[in-house]
């Protein structure tokens, strides 16, 4: 996966970089999630947190907006809590009811 280059401190976000990027993701996420949005959240979201981590801290904020509103991003509490729910419901971490995983979750 391509990152962006960030040698200039405070300069913008290449915002378009960063939707390719992050459609990339996307597209990723898509593929590994066996049709489990759960799934595809944490996927999608645990790829942008480390792409993020290599912007500029000035730039995270909006990079992190940008996935959030196009392609649901969730931040870590945000996943946590899913996976608590998940797990206080009857569901593997994939999102799907016990017993029922293709991955062999709660088997």
């Amino acid at each position: 996966m391509s990152t962006i280059a960030c040698d200039t401190p405070r300069s913008a976000l290449d915002e378009s970089a960063w939707r390719v990027l992050c459609e990339t993701a996307a597209q990723h996420a898509e593929r590994g999630c066996g049709q489990s949005y759960d799934h595809y959240v944490t996927l999608f979201s645990s790829e942008i947190d480390a792409q993020a981590s290599r912007l500029p801290q000035d730039q995270r904020a909006q990079a992190l907006e940008i996935a959030a509103q196009e392609w649901d991003y969730a931040t870590p509490a945000e996943r946590q809590a899913t996976q608590d729910w998940l797990a206080e419901n009857g569901f593997c971490t994939h999102g799907i009811e016990l017993g029922y995983c293709p991955a062999g979750c709660g088997s």
